[in-house]
Parts: structure tokens; sequence; C-alpha cells
């Protein structure tokens, strides 16, 4: 086998010479990515072969036959770019004949070799820009490598980097190149990424071809711009080719459509996607396609508004109805996510996920690349992918779990009842303990239709208890699961939508959302089966199995419009009831129903009317005045705090979620206008540097307002749960929350608005609830890192403001001391100005700051902060005498619009790749 020595290190390498020599005709020099090998070439190599080209590519160093040395140093970029300098020194090949070709990682490496030897050119395709916001997932990856080897990436990967029309032999092939790696070779170059720097591409002067997937995540299309832009050649000597609707190009055989690509990347033997760095793939397959990437002057040559011009020409959705407020529009904030096969599942505009990718367009708008805006799972969204996952069925059958003590099953109970039954009201708990006691003592048999409701409860009772009981949880569920398709799945009943409905809830505690939400489909449709969305129906029965019937509708109410508004899907129910009938009045059913008019009238038609706006506010207003009465048909009790069977405080948490639920109905509502007003203002201060700033405008403020008070409150209202002592560990519904109010409090502080509300206190405290579940739940663990990212944004931009503010009154201080901080040449100077971390085109160069006559506009006054944040009577507003002054609304409508025409693609995240440091 070829091999050559390099400074101590023993490197393969491959070459496959023209069969019919150019003369003068360049050498190509292939530099894979991580996780991969020269294998990834092999196939473009003959095909270069084939039109004249010789070719060579080689295994970087700890990648797979280049192993790793005794006695030296660790991989860098830079070493790495020097061993292929010294390969090419060694093979005799000029370096002023070479072009450089590197995919993903190789991206960084060939700008480092560009600038320690003169080459012919340069081609990246899907390069890697470093940041350093990539340190923590590859620190994570490494300590998972370390404690399980290669296999989790192999298992992940390979269905998690491919797109949806890879081959079964496609991914096969990624996975052989993951499992030929050596664990101590993929660790050092995990390292390597997660310290490089970003090259000196100002300093380049060869010539560089970017290839770029339109959709491709690990290398978008703004930091392959930014590399192209940056290079240090002339604009004659770059170019860069955007593959739409891609966003990989998978190996073997498959082609690329003619009309889906510019010539040079066309129809081909596309070799597969690195391993770990999704970018694209190097295609070749005729002399045309390898000329022009030779001669890096390809035919469709797109400058630096290419990907604008593709977007535009792209098909905008059919459904959009355009209607805007004072001529702004707003985004259209649905998505798509991939799953680890390749699925794609939607994530609609009322999804957390959404209203955070637009919280990182205003960021970056406004101070540039930080860690949010350059946070590596910016596009992914966190799934468990628990080790029972496969063969559970035939495990628990031949496994049933331990019988419990009594003592046990009062534990077991008791934290289901205050962790899940408190929030879905299913059962009433005296009925409950009898019906356990009875089960128990007739041997727990499971003929019996109860059996598997029984264990779902010990299950969600050992999740979310304080004790780790997570494996005995797991077993409890899935043995549950077991029972539930053997006994009850085709036979809709009571028993069974109960059954359905506690998996649902089990699945989210255990940030399993997509198949929670899936289990819960299944139970609504059984409930539908059996008449539980008709009262009348229910008033059929017995006092009691009617009541049973009710609270269960309640409950599967409860849990489907959570997960459709979580994730941004429509919802699965409809209620036909009137919920407002001071008749048995139920102040969940009530809040349900406006938090269905909201998803159905607003989010599902993407618009804001006036009368719409009027029917929810007052239905709102009815619903608080009368929620006092409707607590106790519901069985909730009206203290915050409880006392246990032994005597013991605990929260409310029954109450509390009701209340949590009513502030997000409020957020929900109102936070398209929060949208709406924080874009606004970084739009007035962009204008206001080129002196046509528009005056701020007072319209929809109550509504913004409205917003940022819920969230206050909401963050208020958690500090009672997490000061309790002993509280359930896992809390889907109060994380989510958390969550939402940190967005929300964070997104404001970018519009000026914590000179009003207390923002930057109520998200430091968001944060902090979301800490207390984080060890727990991987879902609250990665918003917890999100809240992270969004504080230290805040802070620079605060920071900055108030340098701004402070430079704008240093002319008086210099007219009276002078300026002694110019004294002297200082380094650091430069890097203390305010403007160091704005750009240049945004609202950092010219913050929000009152001014003479503006003061009215921008903040509320005394009295009336004093009333939004301490609350005031509960008395009913007429909208239909003031609606326009309460408002503020025009002209009529709102609408939701996209930033560009495109749905971005968000891959799943399995915790198991993200090890015990999940970022």
């Amino acid at each position: 086998m070829p091999f050559i020595e390099v400074e101590n290190k023993k490197l393969f390498y491959a070459r496959v010479d023209a069969e019919t020599e150019q003369k003068n005709g360049p050498v190509l020099v292939f530099i894979h990515g991580l996780g991969s090998s020269h294998s990834f070439y092999i196939p473009v190599m003959h095909q270069l072969a084939t039109s004249g080209y010789s070719s060579i590519a080689l295994d970087v160093y700890g990648s797979g036959l280049s192993e790793l040395s005794h006695g030296v140093e660790s991989p860098t970029f830079d070493t790495i770019a020097s061993d292929v300098k010294a390969l090419l020194e060694g093979l005799n090949i000029p370096s002023e004949n070479a072009v450089a070709v590197g995919h993903s990682m190789g991206g960084i490496i060939v700008p480092k070799l560009a600038l320690k030897c003169k080459l012919r050119g340069s081609v990246l395709i899907g390069p890697v820009l470093p940041k350093p916001a990539m340190a923590d997932i590859f620190n994570a990856r490494v300590e998972t490598v370390k404690k399980e080897g290669m296999e989790p990436m192999a298992k992940t990967i390979p269905y998690a980097a491919t797109g949806s029309k890879a081959t079964l032999t496609q991914k096969a092939f990624i996975r052989a190149l993951i499992l030929s790696q050596k664990s101590e070779g993929y660790i050092t170059l995990c390292q390597a990424i997660a310290k490089a720097t970003l090259p000196q591409y100002s300093s380049i002067e060869c010539p560089v071809l970017v290839l770029s997937g339109e959709e491709d995540k690990t290398s978008p299309l703004p930091d392959a711009k930014k590399i192209l832009s940056e290079w240090g050649c002339n604009d004659s000597a770059k170019s860069m080719h955007i593959l739409p609707g891609l966003r990989c190009l998978p190996g073997g055989s498959e082609t690329v459509r003619e009309d889906a690509a510019p010539k040079p990347v066309r129809a081909a033997n596309v070799v597969n996607r690195d391993a770990t760095e999704e970018g694209l793939a190097p295609a070749a397959s005729s002399e045309d396609s390898v000329m022009s990437v030779t001669s890096l002057n390809p035919p469709q040559t797109m400058g630096q508004d290419a990907s604008s011009r593709l977007l535009s020409q792209a098909p905008i959705p059919t459904d959009s109805v355009r209607f805007d407020v004072g001529g702004r529009v707003l985004p259209r904030m649905s998505r798509l996510i991939q799953d680890t096969r390749g699925e794609y599942m939607f994530i609609g505009d009322s999804a957390t996920l959404s209203f955070l990718q637009n919280i990182r367009r205003i960021v970056r708008r406004s101070i540039g690349d930080c860690t949010l805006v350059d946070d590596p799972l910016r596009h992914g969204i966190v799934e468990a992918s628990p080790e029972t996952r496969r063969g559970w069925i035939l495990s628990s059958a031949q496994n049933p779990p331990p019988r419990q003590t009594e003592q046990e099953v009062d534990y077991l109970v008791r934290w289901y009842m205050q962790s899940a039954n408190c929030v879905l009201l299913l059962f009433d708990q005296k009925e409950l303990d009898h019906g356990i006691r009875k089960w128990l003592e007739e041997g727990q048999d499971i003929a019996d239709p109860a059996s598997s409701v029984y264990y779902l409860i010990f299950a969600i009772g050992a999740q979310t208890g304080p004790e780790d009981k997570d494996e005995l949880a797991e077993t409890f569920f899935n043995y549950a699961r077991y029972l539930t398709v053997e006994t009850l799945i085709e036979e809709p009943g009571i028993v069974t939508i109960q059954a359905l409905v506690l998996i649902a809830m089990y699945l989210l505690g255990a940030s399993r959302r997509n198949a929670a939400f899936m289990y819960l489909g299944m139970g609504v449709r059984a409930a539908y089966a059996i008449g539980l969305h008709r009262h009348d129906i229910s008033s059929l029965f017995s006092p009691n199995d009617g009541r049973a019937r009710e609270q269960l509708w309640k409950g599967i109410r409860i849990l489907d419009l959570f997960m459709s508004a979580s994730l941004g899907r429509p919802p699965s129910t409809s209620e036909l009831r009137d919920t407002t009938n001071s008749q048995n009045y139920s102040a969940c059913n009530d809040l349900s129903m406006i938090f269905e008019s909201i998803l159905t009238d607003v989010y599902a038609k993407r618009m804001i009317s006036p009368e719409i706006l009027d029917r929810i506010s007052k239905h709102m207003r009815r619903w608080t005045a009368q929620c006092g009465d409707g607590l106790v048909v519901d069985g909730i009790e009206q203290d915050d705090v409880l006392r246990d069977q032994d005597g013991d405080e605990q929260p409310n948490i029954g109450l509390i979620h009701l209340k949590l639920t009513g502030h997000w109905t409020v957020m929900l509502l109102s936070l398209p206008f929060l949208h709406k007003a924080v874009s606004q203002h970084v739009e007035d201060n962009e204008q206001s540097v080129q002196g046509t700033r528009k005056q701020p405008s007072s319209s929809n403020q109550v509504l913004v307002h409205s917003c940022l008070e819920s969230a206050v409150r909401t963050v208020d209202l958690l500090q009672t749960l997490v000061r309790t002592g002993t509280i359930p560990k896992r809390l889907p519904m109060v994380g989510n929350s958390a969550f939402v109010s940190g967005l929300v409090l964070g997104a404001a502080i970018f519009g000026d608005f914590d000179n009003s509300f207390p923002l930057e206190k109520s998200l430091h405290a968001a944060r902090g609830v979301l800490d207390r579940f984080s060890r727990y739940d991987a879902v609250a663990k990665r918003h917890l890192m999100i809240l992270d990212h969004l504080q230290n944004a805040c802070d620079i931009y605060m920071d900055n403001r108030a340098r701004l503010r402070m430079e704008r009154q240093g002319h008086l201080v210099n007219g009276l001391f002078g300026s002694i901080h110019t004294i002297g040449k200082s380094p650091l100077r430069n890097s203390l100005q305010p403007e160091a971390n704005f750009r240049t085109e945004g609202i950092q160069t010219q913050p929000q700051t009152p001014r003479p006559g503006q003061m009215q506009n921008n903040e509320m006054t005394d009295e009336q902060q004093g009333y939004a944040m301490e609350g005031g009577d509960q008395t009913e507003i007429d909208v239909d005498v003031s609606a326009d002054a309460f408002l503020g609304i025009s002209p009529n409508m709102l609408w939701f619009d996209s930033f560009d025409t495109t749905m971005s693609l968000f891959p799943i995240v399995d915790t198991q790749i993200m090890g015990d440091e999940m970022t």
C-alpha cells in the first residue's frame, strides 16, 4: 500500500493517474472531512482519470489508514496542511500545478494549505466556517466516543446526515466509513475542530470555487458567502455554485437532476456525504464538468447575490394571503424537521422552535455572530432514543416488572398524582387508590383491562419522583405498552383511551415528543369512536361514568392543545360544548377553548383581525372572572400551597399549570405583535443611521406589553414552584412555559423594552427554572443552553448600547478633562470601542434611546407601569366602543409572511450522540 513518511507520521494516500495525460494539466488533491477517508473520493478520481486528469487523495492523520503514532503531537489544521504540502513534495508534484479540493472539514484545511504554498486553484465543497460555538458540540462528542466508541456515531449519523432520497446502500457506506475510524484518531480531529481558528482568507491569492447546498446546515449559505467574500484573490477569480433544493448529495449511482444544479456539478456518481460534517459531496461525470471545476471558470458563475436570485424564483406557498400591519409583514415561522431516518416532519408557526429561529435573525441583525446565532444545533430538535427502542415487546412479554411493596406503590402513586394527574385530571384520587388496592389484592391479573393503566401510573410515578428510578420506569412503561398492544389497542373504550393518554404523557417526560404526538393521535380517534367529544352522549351514562368520560375528554384536550401549540401542528380535537355555560362550568375546558381559537383562527389562517382579537380578548376576560368558580368542577384547590398526607407543604401544581396556560395563551396571541415591534425597532435604528429614522409608533403597544407582562408573571409564578424543596423531577409543561417566557423576555431586550419591564432579572430566573429540570430532562437541558446563549447575546447588546450612550456624552467629558483614554498606543483600545461587536448596517450602530418628545411613545408612565405589573380589577372593557384605541391596529389585519421563500430543514438530535454534556 502507498504510504509516505512525514514528520514521523505514516500517511496513506491513493493516486489515480490520467488515462491520457494532458500537457500542463492540473493534479487534483482531495482532502476528506471528519469521520471519512480517501475512499470518499475514489469514484470521482476514476471519473477524472477517464477525462485526462490525475488526482491523489490522502487519509488525514488520525483518519482511515493514517493512524496516530506514539510521540507525535495531535493533529491541528495547520499540521495537516503541512502534511499535504509534504505529500506534494514527496510525490514531486509542484504546488503551482495542484488544485486542492476540500470537503466540509477539508474546507478548513485547503485555505491553510493555500497559505503555505502557491496553489493553482482551490475548490471548497460545503466548507465549514470555524466558530467558537463549535467547541461545545465537539467536546461533547469526544466524551461520547471516549465512553462508547464509534458505534453511537455509526448508529445515528447515516440517517441524520443524509437526505430523504439516500438509499440504504449509501447509508451502509457511511456507516462503514465511520466504523473504519479508530476512536483515538476521531477524537483528536474532533478536538482540532473544537480549537479551530479562522484561516486568514484575505491573504490567499489562488482562485477559488465554492460549491454550497441551498439547504446545507453545516455549511449554510451565509457561511459559504463569508468565506468567498473574504478570499483574497480578485473577484474575477472567485465563483460560487448554489445547488437549489439540496441538503446534500447522497452517494452511489444516484444522479442529480439536470435542472437542479449548475453544469459543473451535474449528473454523476456522486460521492457519499461525509460522515459527520454535512456538506455537499463532490461530483463529476463529463469532460465539461471536470474542465469547469479545474479551470475554476464554470459557465454559470454566481456572485454574492446568487442565492437571493434563486430564492426569489422559488414558488411561494399557495395558501399565503397577503395582509399586513402598517406596511410591515411578519415572518411565517413554519419549518420542517428531518428525523434520523430521513423523514420530514412539520413544525408550525406557534412552535417555540419557529419563534427561536426568528429571534436568531433579529440577534444576527443586531450584534452579528454570537453563540446563539452560530449554535451548531440551531437547526435541530432534541429527541431521546432509548436503548429499549427495539425489541421491547418480546423483552417485556418475557420479563414482567418486579412486584412492588405497599410502600413502593404509595410512592409511585403519590408522584403520579403530583406530576401528571393534577394536570390531566383523569382520576379521582380516592377511586384510583381503591382500584389499585383491589388490583394488587387480586394478584395484578394482566387479564384485567386496567392493568395497563396501573402500570403506566407506576411508570410516570417512577419517572417523575425524586428518587432515581428511571430504569424501573422504563420497565413499567414498556410492559404497559405491551399489555396495551396485546389486549386493548383494537378495542376503543375508556381504559384504552386512558392508557394511550398516559403513554403520551410518559413519552413527553422522556423527551420523545413525536412519539407522544402519535400515541395521543390514536387516543383521540378512539375518543371520537365512543363519543367522548359530545357532552350530550356523556349525559346518557350514570353520574360516575359520565363524570369519568368528561374528565377523560378534558385530559385529552389539555394534552392535545399543549403538543399542538408547542410543536406548531393542527389540533386533533375540536370542542363542541358551550364551555362558557355557567352550569358545571370548567375553567380548564373554557381555557382550552380559547387556546383552540388562537391556534385555528390566528395561526392556522396566519392573520389577526380586530374581530378575532375582540372575540378572544372578551372570552379571556370572562374566563379570568369565572375561573375561581370553575376550579371546583375541575377538582383543583384554590390555595397556592397544599399539604400532602405527611403534612409537608407542596406547591399546587394543578393551579400553577392552569395559570401558566393562561399566560401562555396571552403570549401566543400577542407574540406576532412583539415580533413586529422588535423587528420594527431594528429597522428604525437602521434607518436612523441613514438619517431617515421614523417616529416610533404606539400601534399595538398594549398587545406587546401584554405579551411581556405575561412572560414576567409566568416566571414569577414558577419561582413558587422551584423554591419548594421536593417537586417532580420532570414537568415538561412547566419547562415549556419557562422556555417560552425566556424567549419572549430575551427578544424584548433587543427592542429596548427593558426600560419598562424587569426583563433581565426575569430571563435569569427563567434560566434557573430550566436548570432545576435539566439534570433529568433532555429537552430542558437543551432549552437551558439556548437561554444561556440568548442571555449572552443580550449582555452583548446591552453593553454595546450603554457604551454608545456613554460615547455620546464623551465630548462633554473631553471638553472638561480631555481624553485620557487616548494617550499612548493600546492594542485594547479598539477592542473596547462599542462598535466592535456591531454590524455597520444594523441597530447596533444607533440603538434606541429616548429623545425629547418621544418618551411617551417608548415607555410607560410610572402610573401605567404600576398598573401593568401589579394588576388591576378584572372589570370588562367594552371593546365595541374602544377597540381601536385599545388595540391600535392599522390597517385592519396582520399577516404572517416569510423572510425568504424556502422552508428550513431541522434534523432531530439524538440525545445519545450528545453525551452527558449535551448542548
